[in-house]
């Protein structure tokens, strides 16, 4: 594997566990909508790290969809495709948790409630974890980083 593509792979799964943290902050603040978009985004970065380290082309990277991006991860690593369901729980906070033309009646703010923020980190924990083992089992400490406090 090129550097760049590994180096590229450490900064995105990186900043999938500073983003967990942030959902767990947005949690204890009554943010929950904040937590379940960032949460989403914790997600797709590690997502995304999983896909520069196993070389995926421009288009795979080009998505926000977990799934999407599973489903492109389990072509080569079969056993991933274990966290397909967290991940079609967590696109459904990509545009919702953000934007109030996103919800059929009020805003975000008001509609998401701390246990759909607390499933949303559950959810992303599990996808971050599950990355993370799969750095570690390929012996890449430097990328996997230290583990996520709470998972």
């Amino acid at each position: 594997m090129s550097g760049k593509r590994r180096s590229e792979a450490q900064r995105w799964f990186r900043q999938s566990l500073y983003d967990l943290e942030a959902v767990r902050w947005n949690i204890q603040g009554g943010f929950y909508e904040q937590a379940c978009f960032l949460a989403q985004q914790a997600g797709e970065k590690a997502l995304k790290a999983l896909l520069y380290y196993l070389g995926a082309r421009r288009k795979a990277l080009l998505t926000h969809s977990l799934w999407e991006m599973v489903r492109e991860v389990a072509k080569q690593v079969p056993e991933l495709d274990a966290i397909a369901r967290p991940a079609r729980h967590l696109d459904l906070h990509y545009i919702p948790s953000r934007y109030p033309n996103g919800l059929p009646d009020g805003y975000p703010h008001i509609f998401y409630d701390k246990e759909m923020a607390e499933n949303a980190l559950e959810s992303s924990e599990t996808i971050v974890q599950t990355v993370r083992e799969f750095f570690l089992r390929r012996g890449e400490e430097e990328i996997a980083g230290s583990e996520p406090s709470a998972a």
